[in-house]
């Protein structure tokens, strides 16, 4: 009997699987060091030495840390504003990219802090995401059983383009499922409501510290909660340091978070509206991996782990077409394409439309939209038996996540618990 996803799959727009199978049992990040991902980059040219236009370029080496956190720690340590090519969670041992934003940066050989260490590389163009060509994991599935079929099974539909390339739990926050609703808000102008959310709404494992301020702040004692908010929880405490100065001045709580969380809380629901997409054309039988005739469409490249310009409904297609699917924003058309037709019925449902991307009170956080491709693309997959379970291998186009591989791997019950 193949198995359901759990409800909170549903909070995050996974209601289904891409493969047949049962429920299994295993368990990521056991430890650390079970989880790990190196970022692939193509760095065109580092130079030794400094030059024109050119930062230093670092090597990152983080555990127990987020990349937003471990930029701002880099950034008054190098006295500039650090940018990085992809976002990676605090709950794996990481291997990145960053580099200082500003040519008057320092540059220091070696950058080290409890949770990570930067070695400079040379000098660079500042990072940007177009240079991030994808990421390698090797990850550790512990478990009891024996799960090399199901491995080899999602393999196997990963390279036929069988396994939706849904966006991972991440992206959403898996303690709280917060940061696409707050997005929605924010997209609604519910600005009041998004504020309560990134404040008040309760997060899973907390401390009793930290849930009694969300609990003031969602009583509207924002002095109070803005004092019991802990260092690591620095963006609550300047929105609710803000609010204590500012009543009911809750856009203007909003843009005390760091623009690119703001962004992202954007694209969270972006996200979410492409995975309801995606599970109904998986539930509806779709092909995800070949192009048709009325899809947006890209050849593949990148070594088979992305994808290249993007081709309209009615262009001929040539060589590997990959299907596209629209993310959502002001931009949106509907050009009748079987995945259009989804993503029209999406919205509906969710009562938003379109041109409310265009945020007019808050233009920096206005999204055209853009494309996604439809199937997970995945190359170099291994996998071996070890003691406590089994060594998974494999390479990830930028912007794709190994928990969406693994989840049908495992297809757990609680993916909070199983470390997804």
């Amino acid at each position: 009997m193949s198995a359901s996803p759990p409800d909170i799959d549903g909070e995050a727009g996974l209601t289904v699987y891409s493969t047949p199978g049962p429920r299994l049992g295993g368990r990521l990040r056991a430890a650390p060091e079970d989880f790990q991902v190196d970022e692939v980059l193509a760095t065109d040219e580092i130079h030794a030495e400094k030059g024109p236009g050119l930062v230093p370029l670092y090597l990152v080496k983080k555990r127990g840390i987020d990349t937003p956190h471990v930029a701002r720690e880099m950034g008054r340590l190098i006295k500039s504003d650090v940018s990085y090519a992809g976002l990676k969670d605090s709950g794996a041992v990481a291997t990145q990219y960053m580099s200082a934003k500003s040519t008057r940066s320092d540059s220091p050989p070696l950058l080290r802090r409890g949770k990570f260490e930067a070695r400079l590389l040379g000098f660079s163009r500042p990072i940007s995401r177009g240079m991030l060509v994808g990421n390698r994991f090797s990850i550790l599935v512990e478990t009891k059983m024996e799960i090399g079929d199901a491995i080899e099974r999602t393999f196997e539909a990963c390279r036929e383009g069988r396994v939706a390339n849904f966006y991972g739990y991440q992206r959403f926050g898996l303690r709280s499922m917060v940061t696409h609703r707050a997005g929605k808000a924010i997209v609604e102008r519910k600005f009041k409501e998004a504020v309560r959310l990134i404040l008040a709404e309760p997060r899973e494992g907390e401390k009793d510290q930290a849930s009694d301020a969300r609990r003031r702040a969602g009583e509207e004692r924002y002095a109070e909660a803005a004092e019991m908010f802990t260092r690591s929880q620095d963006i609550e405490r300047r929105v609710s340091f803000h609010l204590s100065k500012n009543a009911g001045d809750y856009l203007g709580a909003v843009r005390r978070v760091p623009l690119k969380i703001r962004r992202l809380l954007i694209n969270s629901y972006q996200a979410y509206v492409f995975n309801l997409t995606m599970s109904r054309a998986v539930a509806g039988g779709l092909d995800l991996g070949r192009a048709e005739r009325g899809d947006n469409w890209a050849e593949a490249s990148g070594g088979g782990l992305g994808v290249g310009k993007v081709h309209g409904t009615k262009e001929e297609m040539t060589g590997h077409a990959l299907p596209l699917v629209q993310l959502v924003g002001y931009a949106f058309r509907d050009y009748g394409s079987r995945f259009d037709r989804i993503i029209v019925e999406v919205l509906e449902k969710e009562g938003v439309s379109p041109i409310q991307f265009y945020i007019k009170e808050a233009q920096e956080l206005s999204s055209e939209g853009g494309f996604r491709h439809a199937p997970l693309l995945a190359s170099e997959l291994a996998y071996s038996k070890e003691e406590r379970g089994f060594r998974t291998q494999f390479s990830l186009g930028k912007g794709e996540y190994a928990t969406i591989l693994l989840r049908e791997v495992t297809k757990p019950a609680d993916p909070l618990g199983d470390g997804f």
